[in-house]
């Protein structure tokens, strides 16, 4: 392999454009759920830094931006750790007042000990590291990584590790390493699954994870009598069908062929001859979908859309939302967006799905491929009366608005990061 050369901390005080306004209102927050009991604010400034070892610029990426950029609002010292060819390095560069701190991602995989000290300096100046749980590289994998540079330097930083679906290839010390036993760090995951998944599996203590839902904007999604009629112009369907959306790019863990059977199954049984299957999106499926219409005789009863920005238009058509997916999920956005939206979903029973699609409530959920049980969900929701349909779907959309709020749910974590800041900095 290639010989590295030793990393310099590629550090530079940044400018850029200022955050409108300050987030920080501790009582109206606290009053919302917020902040922790008995966390101390208004605070003195903390020094945080922030860590990434992808170099897409996806919606995580953008959340750990957002999050230095609402803690430099709040007064805080911010550092972001990243790799040099990272795509939001130039975003990061844009919030007036922070630090951005780089590292070569290749070498740091072939040899993590040139950068150690570089990573102890960033470390031993922050009150709180907060990472994104990552895939190891080579011999480097960044959580693990981290709390070992703590550990051996003997710092108080606290380590915050964030986690999105669980991957059963990883090992308990992607989440927090040696400072899990020192209780010196905490994990925040996206779903009450991935909670249970990473107890059970990882060995990491329950009292060490805190479960935050991503939540959705629930301000975008507000039904309107002029987005019905646009509904209507977009996705052009029979007036008299019962529509079943499903949005999703085309590919094999998508299972929207699951979805075709189930229609078709419905329409030969006779109990929703009416169904009519929306799909909507992109992906290398979509003439493999095309053809199973064409074979299942499916003509009437499916159609298939392009991808859309806009999914409110989507959900205003429909009925319901169905999501058949067999593959790896966490807790799908469409789910929470549809809710919002007042349409009931069905879902396969797996991952964080079962925590929004509730039997009876809000939807219905069915074993992973089950064909017939996908059906017999459909079945159940087309069933009952327009005015049961309608209170599962105030049930669903007061759930979303509650527990999924995504302001809500983005300052519950800035609190617990700031909570863990201020009991390091003691």
């Amino acid at each position: 392999g290639s010989t590295a050369a030793v990393p310099t901390a590629d550090t530079s005080q940044v400018q850029g454009l200022a955050p409108k306004s300050n987030w920080c209102m501790p009582e109206e927050l606290r009053k919302k759920g917020c902040y922790p009991s008995g966390c101390p604010f208004p605070m003195a400034a903390l020094n945080i830094l922030l860590q990434e070892d992808l170099t897409i610029r996806g919606g995580a990426q953008l959340w750990l931006y957002n999050c230095g950029a609402r803690l430099k609002a709040a007064g805080h010292n911010v550092t972001f750790l990243l790799p040099a060819d990272s795509l939001i390095v130039d975003d990061c560069k844009q919030i007036e007042g922070v630090t951005v701190s780089t590292y070569d991602r290749e070498a740091i995989a072939e040899t993590p000990d040139l950068f150690r000290p570089q990573f102890t300096e960033l470390l031993g100046l922050a009150n709180v590291c907060v990472t994104l749980v990552r895939q190891r590289r080579g011999l480097f994998q960044n959580v693990s990584f981290v709390g070992e540079c703590i550990s051996a330097a003997g710092l108080k930083t606290f380590l915050v590790a964030k986690t999105g679906t669980p991957d059963p290839t990883y090992e308990s010390c992607f989440y927090g390493g040696p400072l899990i036993a020192k209780g010196q760090c905490c994990v925040i995951t996206i779903a009450e699954y991935t909670k249970t998944f990473i107890v059970e599996n990882m060995g990491v203590p329950a009292g060490l994870i805190t479960n935050v839902y991503n939540g959705t904007d629930t301000a975008k999604f507000k039904r309107t009598p002029e987005m019905a009629v646009e509904a209507y112009k977009r996705y052009p369907l029979a007036s008299e069908c019962f529509a079943v959306g499903c949005i999703g790019s085309f590919e094999e863990r998508k299972a929207q062929s699951v979805l075709l059977r189930a229609a078709k199954k419905l329409v030969e049984d006779g109990r929703l001859k009416n169904i009519h299957c929306l799909f909507v999106g992109e992906g290398p499926d979509k003439q493999m979908l095309l053809g199973l219409i064409d074979e299942l005789g499916l003509k009437d009863n499916a159609t298939i859309f392009d991808f859309t920005k806009e999914p409110f238009y989507v959900f205003e058509r429909c009925d319901i939302i169905a999501l058949p997916s067999t593959g790896k999920e966490g807790l799908p956005n469409v789910l929470l967006e549809a809710l919002a939206m007042e349409k009931p979903c069905v879902a396969t029973r797996a991952y964080g799905m079962p925590e929004v699609v509730i039997d009876g409530e809000t939807g219905y959920c069915f074993p992973s491929g089950d064909v017939d049980a996908l059906a017999d969900s459909i079945a159940k929701i087309a069933a009952v009366t327009p005015e049961e349909r309608k209170a599962m779907a105030e049930k669903g959309k007061a759930m979303v608005f509650r527990e999924h709020d995504k302001v809500v749910q983005f300052e519950k974590i800035l609190a617990i990061i700031q909570e863990k800041a201020a009991a390091a900095a003691e």
